[in-house]
């Protein structure tokens, strides 16, 4: 009676700025982490480290741009690492 319609889900990606953070200068990190918590809006030192290791889901734009531009004060531009939901890292 009813076509079957497959559709196929949106691939949701992960953008993750671990490998930017790892670059920062040992004796800058606790600066450079308070900054970009202010620039995510987060104040949770445990959300901070999960979305560090695991990644931020569909992040929005003006969050995208506020981190690249943050790391690029500190001279790092390779920044981000994008890979889809479903991968584990």
């Amino acid at each position: 009676m009813y076509n079957k319609i497959e559709t196929n889900a949106i691939a949701k990606k992960r953008y993750c700025f671990r490998k930017g953070f790892l670059q920062v200068p040992i004796g800058k990190k606790q600066e450079f982490k308070a900054k970009l918590m202010a620039v995510i809006g987060i104040t949770g030192q445990s959300y901070f480290s999960n979305i560090l290791n695991k990644g931020i889901p569909n992040i929005t734009m003006s969050c995208y741009e506020g981190i690249t531009a943050l790391f690029q004060q500190y001279g790092i531009t390779d920044v981000w690492e994008i890979f889809s939901s479903q991968q584990e890292s």
